[in-house]
């Protein structure tokens, strides 16, 4: 009951508030005789005694009396605050020996977690006493709570030498009394049990046995929890990670269906790291669908996950039901990425990809804009008559896959250089004869008005300003499919770049001066005059191109990257002496 007096009230208030009392006040309320106001004074013991050495002289013979107490909450109070006053380690050490072993579970639990106040200040106390061996038998306890605070104690106190050890009696006897734990005990006790690996099959099968029934958990945490310890000790097992996948995909589908965003987001989250899910989770598809009143991060985890749950059977649908979301100003650029990697599945979800692109740029947000050539860019270059195409003409098989367009200007940069790296070495070990270039024709076709929305999307300033090595990526990839590519890159050429986006610029001219070097002749000759006038590494990057196509334009094609159509080839004299003029 709460103290009656005025006065135990106001300083009971300042207690709790973390204020300073006079030790004399202390005291007093330590020898009440009412329950409440013996836990708070304890925990105002405990909080104050290492900066106040006459609180622990003074009240430890009234915390010794109180852990003999009937009441287990006082004792249980008692003996926390004992375990924390420094000076009294020999009486601290009888009183917790003696908590160990305590009829009420309270009091046992106060006790396994008063080792860790006493190891804090006293270790050696700990070490030598034998109180290790005392915690070592409390993980038989009959309470779960006593278990689990046992092994936090003993991972604690033999931290240094590599915290508790989990032998195999330790670890089926967890895995039988696990049901009995609550969630975020059982989570614990899971994550401990990852130190222990199994010494023969018979004995892996008993422990997959025991995780049965806590794959069936409704409980988010619980359930990835022990998937991560079924994926540890099945590692060598890879064959079973499909059986485990069908079992939780009933609780999974439930979690979901509760719609609670926290836990959402951390199963799907854990989902993504499993790798191939889709044949389990595919048919299901729709407990992973986005919803309008989704928070936005939980928005942009659905849509990390979908890729990885479609199929051919329902891929179609996931595209429809993303689609709205390539507008929504909180996960546009996660829906957009979304559709290029469903785009990716079958022949009919690369239709619609591109159909949908056609309307996103034209989109009058810039933003969606950027997105949707980052997206158009994926999608090409994964088609696999692209990859073919960059595979044979690449002497360098880093520059055979294309990697994410988050950061163009890196990807840009890094071609570059390992392109004109490669020069040296392949331009002696290779003379092309004066022949037209031999390149595969490329098989991509684009639809008209796929490619009429690119040149308005390309030729808007805002975007040019706002991601210009992008732009210009796009632009010299796509040269061949866009009749318009050198006016745009004549447009662009007349802003004002940093010089790390010059370089881009420069590699845009000439990819696109191998597609079309009649439109683009004087263009490059002006680029590349500019590149020569630039201080740094600008220049020297242009000035290494400009020599590679005047001696070899066939070797610059390939090193290049550049999407080059058969009927618009030219052999290499032509390029020479279009380039030569352009130059003079």
């Amino acid at each position: 009951m709460i103290p009656t007096s005025p006065e135990k009230k106001q300083l009971l208030s300042k207690m709790i508030w973390g204020a300073d009392l006079p030790t004399s006040d202390v005291v007093e309320l330590l020898a009440s005789h009412d329950t409440l106001c013996k836990k708070l004074t304890c925990c105002h013991i405990a909080d104050k005694c290492h900066s106040n050495n006459d609180l622990a002289l003074l009240t430890a013979n009234l915390l010794l009396r109180d852990a003999s107490d009937a009441n287990p909450t006082v004792r249980s109070a008692s003996i926390s605050a004992l375990a924390a006053l420094p000076g009294i380690e020999e009486s601290a050490v009888r009183v917790l020996t003696s908590a160990l072993s305590d009829q009420a579970a309270m009091v046992r639990r106060c006790g396994a977690l008063g080792c860790v106040k006493l190891f804090d200040h006293a270790p050696e106390a700990i070490l030598e006493c034998g109180l290790t061996d005392a915690l070592y038998d409390g993980l038989r306890d009959s309470d779960p709570i006593v278990i689990t605070n046992c092994i936090l104690a003993l991972d604690h106190i033999l931290q240094t030498e590599g915290g508790i050890v989990v032998n195999k009696n330790i670890a089926h006897y967890l895995l039988s009394r696990i049901m009995q734990f609550s969630e975020c005990n059982a989570v614990y006790v899971l994550t401990i049990l990852l130190r222990y690996s199994p010494k023969s099959e018979e004995e892996l099968i008993l422990l997959l046995n025991a995780l049965d029934e806590l794959l069936l958990s409704r409980a988010p945490a619980v359930l990835v929890a022990v998937v991560k310890l079924f994926l540890h000790w099945t590692q060598d097992h890879p064959h079973l990670k499909k059986d485990m996948l069908e079992m939780i995909q009933p609780s999974v589908c439930k979690i979901l269906s509760r719609n609670v965003s926290e836990t959402s987001y951390l199963l799907l989250d854990f989902l993504s790291t499993l790798g191939d899910i889709c044949k389990v989770f595919g048919p299901h598809y729709k407990y992973f669908l986005v919803r309008a009143k989704d928070p936005g991060y939980l928005k942009t985890q659905k849509l990390k996950v979908l890729p990885l749950i479609s199929t051919e059977n329902n891929v179609c649908c996931l595209m429809e039901e993303v689609k709205p979301f390539c507008s929504d100003y909180q996960s546009f650029r996660s829906a957009v990425s979304c559709m290029g990697l469903l785009a990716k599945v079958s022949h009919a979800a690369h239709n619609m990809c591109l159909s949908m692109l056609v309307t996103l740029l034209d989109a009058p947000a810039e933003r969606v804009v950027i997105a949707a050539l980052e997206c158009l860019m994926n999608v090409v270059l994964s088609l696999p008559s692209v990859e073919k195409n960059i595979n044979e003409s690449s002497p360098n098989p880093a520059l055979s896959k294309s990697s994410s367009l988050g950061n163009v200007e890196v990807q840009n940069h890094t071609t570059l250089e390992e392109s004109l790296s490669q020069l040296s070495i392949h331009t002696e070990e290779f003379k092309p004869e004066p022949k037209a270039p031999s390149v595969p024709q490329n098989e991509l076709e684009l639809p008209q008005d796929l490619t009429d929305a690119i040149v308005r999307a390309l030729s808007q300033e805002h975007v040019q300003e706002a991601a210009p090595s992008l732009v210009l990526y796009v632009l010299g990839t796509l040269a061949p499919y866009l009749d318009s590519a050198p006016d745009i890159l004549q447009r662009i050429s007349s802003l004002a770049f940093s010089p790390s986006v010059h370089a881009d610029l420069v590699m845009a001219a000439a990819q696109t001066f191998i597609s079309r070097p009649a439109q683009t002749q004087l263009l490059l000759a002006a680029i590349l005059a500019r590149a020569f006038k630039c201080a740094g590494e600008p220049a020297s990057r242009a000035a290494l191109i400009y020599a590679t196509l005047q001696e070899h334009p066939s070797d610059a094609a390939f090193l290049l990257g550049a999407t080059v159509k058969q009927s618009l080839c030219c052999n290499t004299e032509e390029c020479q002496e279009q380039l030569l003029e352009g130059s003079d």
